[in-house]
């Protein structure tokens, strides 16, 4: 992987050469980071001699244009080739991220600069932040949702910490382990175990369904870090002084609603969205958490930057189609037995 620099002043190409993947990814990304620090406001990067994109790549270009979105600039995509371009196009990446055919068109493109938007806040895991959407605030139980969604987004959850940890690549068809190096979180490193193990590569559709049976073992984990993290508390009580209940009311609300708010705006507004922020709103759209977050009227004038923003994920593309997928199949076996 090469990044070569030109100039067309005010206007600085980047030309990115060979395949942007997890391995190269933190090599381009710290070249970005140093054009953009370097003063780059007006940046076209010259995608001709690209050979290959995965998700982990799609993620250093989204990363970049929230940076010069932040600095007020702008970031442009420009001679695309024909493989790369068909990932860009999947994941709707143009709604996001201009492209132009040639590098004169996107030099011409740069106009007026974008507004600054906030620093990125400290976050809960990706599946705390699901199980904390999912939870009813009054009742310390999970609000009723399509069977088998949660368990689905919570098993994408942890495999997208670990692609954003840079252990794990996807591409339109494999999850590949791109560093054994353990992350320090339990949980992470023994799925990254269970992936190592096996021999062949396999698409992440697989993955999620092999976490998914492990599922009670995923909600036991975010519990226990929720309630030492002071977030949530357990109460055991009796209903009908028979059937014993367990609920998880919320001792602070604070984080929550922080993670509402930030769906919201990112939603409601036209700001490049960070790519954490992109995984939890396609985790959250895959299991219908965001109904809570609209007024009606809202949430239908949302519908169209929402399937833009969850395409952006390949894994998170993923746990959709995977939910939708037993939603059908779950319908087609009811209308069955009416007949």
């Amino acid at each position: 992987m090469t990044l070569t620099e030109t100039k067309r002043w005010p206007v600085i190409i980047l030309k990115v050469q060979g395949r942007l993947d997890a391995t190269s990814g933190p090599e381009v990304a710290r070249g970005l980071t140093a054009s953009i620090d370097g003063g780059a406001r007006q940046l076209v990067l010259d995608l001709s001699g690209l050979e290959y994109l995965s998700s982990a790549g799609l993620r250093v270009f989204l990363a970049a244009a929230r940076q010069m979105q932040r600095v007020g600039g702008k970031l442009a995509l420009a001679a695309v080739t024909r493989p790369v371009w068909e990932i860009l196009h999947m994941a709707q990446f143009s709604a996001i991220i201009p492209l132009f055919e040639t590098l004169d068109q996107a030099c011409a493109s740069f106009a007026s600069p974008v507004t600054q938007t906030r620093p990125d806040p400290c976050l809960l895991s990706f599946a705390e932040e699901i199980y904390l959407l999912a939870l009813d605030d009054q009742k310390g139980v999970l609000k009723p949702l399509p069977i088998g969604s949660l368990a689905h987004a919570l098993a994408g959850a942890v495999l997208m910490e670990l692609a954003l940890d840079g252990r794990i690549d996807t591409d339109l068809t494999t999850l590949t382990v791109t560093s054994t190096a353990p992350t320090g979180d339990a949980l992470l490193d023994e799925t990254l175990t269970e992936l190592q193990a096996e021999c062949a590569p396999k698409p992440v559709s697989f993955w999620l369904q092999k976490l998914v049976r492990e599922s009670k073992r995923l909600v036991a984990r975010v519990q226990a870090d929720l309630i030492r993290k002071n977030i949530l508390k357990e109460e055991n009580q009796r209903l009908l002084w028979v059937f014993a209940v367990r609920r998880y009311p919320m001792i602070d609300q604070r984080e929550v609603k922080e993670v509402r708010t930030r769906l919201r705006e990112m939603i409601l507004s036209d700001t490049v969205p960070a790519p954490r922020d992109v995984v939890l709103l396609s985790l959250a759209h895959a299991c219908r958490l965001l109904d809570d977050l609209f007024t009606p009227e809202e949430y239908a004038q949302a519908q169209s930057r929402i399937a833009t923003l969850t395409s952006l994920d390949l894994i998170g593309r993923a746990v959709f189609h995977a939910i939708r997928q037993i939603e059908r199949v779950l319908e087609n076996s009811s209308s069955m037995q009416i007949t």
